[in-house]
């Protein structure tokens, strides 16, 4: 019996060990390493819903590859799952940006750009990008390139077959110091140009002394460096005489909530200026100081204006700080926090709603209700004669 066992420990723990024991040690360290990783890349990737789901998007990735007939663009499919992901939530205002995208968006949150200075739209009749806005200053402006005018193709690269966000894409990636524009001017004429485009920083604010010491401010958004100019602004326009102001907000997108505030905090006295509720429910509001700016004013708001810049004027009509002319806004009532992504893209994702001082919901309202609506007419800027009128009125 001894011996039995003792060529048996032998045989086990032995110089000669069996082959047997070789591949039961090689799989038992196969399986303990590969059950680590599984659970560390779990650990990584959150839930068990969420692992089952990335292997889900790695079978279907997997079966593109071995069975789709056509050749695969890699980075096309990964964009476009990667944004039906954020677009799934259903919200407007949540949205997926690409490398670049995101790279063209921090410049614009800067106000500033690099490239041509001008907001296009399709040109169903061409395909090309017509121009619809010039910015002053601009590269553009400077070239000569005029609204109306529709682009036909960048640096000898046709674009009339590309869509919209597409030929933006093409046209922000493609612009260096200088640029071949093809185009298609006012009159109908093909053109060729030579841009020189430079990195520009555009003012968000433009502003002037009107008839009746009434100080016009227009902001263009809430952008970076947006507060600081306005103030700048109405600073210069006291100096000059001003005894009112008006506010145009007109097809202002908003912006950020940091310069919102700080704005609002020059013109309002002591109080509550915002509120943000978190997706747990917990309210945080941001305070005013005393010090404010008391005079008559007004603010000019169309269906254009959206998220900070409706904002604005629903605090200055809580605190009936402000007369609001116009028509109806957007409804805009949740904030947005963009997250950055390893591989320099990022999700512009919808964080907190806001509220007015007041605690109003500005999308359940429907919007901010002007106190006086004036559409536009086509014999001139009915609007701004009406919140002109509302500052004299009021002085």
């Amino acid at each position: 019996m001894k011996n039995s066992i003792g060529r048996a420990f032998r045989a086990v723990f032995g110089i000669k060990i069996r082959l047997w024991a070789v591949i039961l040690a090689l799989l038992l360290c196969f399986g303990l390493t590969y059950g680590l990783t599984v659970r560390g890349e779990r650990g990584r990737i959150g839930s068990e819903e969420n692992y089952t789901q990335a292997m889900k998007y790695l079978e279907i990735k997997n079966a593109l590859d071995t069975y789709y007939v056509g050749a695969v663009d890699e980075e096309a499919v990964s964009s476009a799952a990667f944004a039906a992901m954020v677009s799934g939530l259903g919200d407007e205002w949540s949205y997926y940006m690409s490398p670049s995208e995101y790279s063209a968006y921090k410049l614009y949150a800067s106000n500033q750009y690099v490239g041509l200075g001008v907001s296009v739209d399709k040109d169903v009749e061409t395909g090309g990008l017509r121009v619809t806005g010039v910015y002053a200053g601009s590269p553009a402006e400077t070239a000569g390139i005029e609204i109306g005018c529709v682009i036909l193709s960048i640096n000898g690269t046709d674009i009339t077959d590309m869509t919209v966000g597409d030929a933006r894409s093409f046209l922000d990636a493609n612009v260096s110091e200088s640029v071949q524009v093809t185009m298609l001017n006012a009159d109908g004429d093909q053109t060729e140009l030579n841009v020189n485009c430079a990195l520009v920083y555009q003012s968000p604010v433009t502003y002037s002394l009107e008839s009746g010491n009434v100080g016009y401010v227009q902001i263009l958004n809430f952008d970076s460096g947006s507060a600081a100019a306005a103030m700048d602004a109405i600073e210069k326009l006291l100096s000059q005489g001003a005894l009112g102001f008006v506010f145009d907000l007109r097809s202002n997108p908003g912006g950020l909530l940091s310069e919102l505030t700080e704005l609002l905090d020059y013109l309002l006295p002591s109080g509550t200026i915002f509120i943000s509720v978190d997706k747990s429910g917990e309210q945080t509001a941001i305070e005013s100081d005393s010090v404010c700016l008391d005079m008559p004013m007004a603010v000019i708001v169309n269906e254009y204006t959206y998220s900070a810049a409706e904002f604005f004027a629903a605090a200055l009509q809580d605190y009936n700080w402000a007369e609001i002319i116009g028509v109806r806004t957007t409804g805009k009532s949740r904030s947005q926090q963009t997250v950055e992504l390893s591989d320099g893209s990022a999700i512009h994702l919808s964080t907190a709603t806001y509220l007015t001082p007041r605690g109003v919901d500005l999308a359940e309202q429907g919007g901010v209700i002007p106190d006086q609506e004036v559409a536009i007419t086509s014999s001139g800027d009915s609007q701004l004669s009406a919140a002109l009128m509302a500052v004299q009125w009021n002085m």
